[in-house]
């Protein structure tokens, strides 16, 4: 009876598995999109048209990639420690390779945190000539996740 429920948790965590994979994948698809919007503003831009601020569709592009890279970790960390904990996937570089939530839970850390300065810098970017108090919020929250990384990793040894 336990193997039953066991095997349908496992069902359960690959149907999470198989969405937030397609949340990378539409990710992945919106920053090509956003990249190549921002090609066509440089290329005006090379070509004499006046235009403010060509760096910003590169940056937002940045930050969809970003977000689908943070899809794929937790879709194939789920999928290997809840789904297929037994078997080893082939072909995931060395720093893909999760074998337990610690592990799972060290690497988003990381990875959010990468993608929260690279927010900020497009948020700071996008905002550069209203700059008001409210842009601090993401600086400060990269700031407390750093320091809660470092304290969690000072821990560890």
């Amino acid at each position: 009876m336990l193997l039953i429920k066991a095997l349908q948790i496992r069902y359960v965590f690959a149907i999470a598995v198989f969405f937030t994979l397609v949340n990378s994948v539409l990710c992945l698809v919106a920053g090509i999109r956003q990249s190549l919007e921002g090609y066509r503003v440089i290329f005006r831009f090379l070509g004499g048209e006046e235009i403010h601020g060509p760096k910003v569709p590169l940056l937002e592009s940045l930050d969809s990639f970003l977000a689908a890279l943070v899809f794929l970790i937790f879709g194939l960390g789920i999928w290997k420690i809840f789904v297929a904990p037994a078997r080893d996937v082939e072909g995931l570089p060395s720093w893909l390779q999760i074998h337990s939530f610690v592990e799972l839970k060290i690497l988003l850390w990381e990875t959010i945190l990468v993608t929260l300065v690279v927010m900020t810098v497009g948020t700071v970017a996008r905002r550069l000539h209203s700059l008001s108090w409210d842009v601090l919020v993401l600086p400060t929250v990269v700031l407390v996740m750093a320091v809660g990384l470092y304290l969690m990793r000072s821990g560890e040894e």
